[in-house]
């Protein structure tokens, strides 16, 4: 468990790190919606309020996080709520695209699941 863990960890931070700094740099394209779809209107919406930097600002300081062991839990939990929308976000409007949710929301989990000492106050 100890190496699934430390895995994921590794390969959650760098995947936060790389999607944080396209946030700000953009060298991955935005997937093409057709006009008017609900997806559109989602990201048109998402962009609106600038909530772009501020996830790779939330992306970028979690993988330092994960990446130095400091608030591994804290990190988790805001990461959480960001996995839980990515989630939603591809079972309900964009199907094609749930398999990078998935992946996100399992490493994700593994990572939860090794530090789980750190959730019990959480949950009593």
């Amino acid at each position: 468990m100890e190496k699934a863990y430390l895995i994921a960890k590794y390969l959650l931070a760098l995947l936060l790190i790389v999607f944080g700094a396209n946030k700000f740099v953009g060298f991955m394209p935005m997937p093409d919606y057709a006009p008017e779809s609900p997806q559109l209107n989602y990201m048109i919406g998402l962009s609106g309020v600038h909530i772009f930097p501020v996830l790779g600002i939330i992306y970028i300081g979690s993988a330092i996080l994960l990446l130095t062991n400091r608030m591994v839990g804290l990190a988790t939990v805001i990461l959480a709520a960001i996995a839980f929308n990515f989630l939603l976000f591809h079972i309900v409007l964009d199907p094609a695209g749930l398999l990078p949710a998935i992946v996100f929301t399992v490493l994700l989990g593994l990572v939860m699941a090794g530090n789980k000492s750190k959730y019990e106050g959480l949950l009593q």
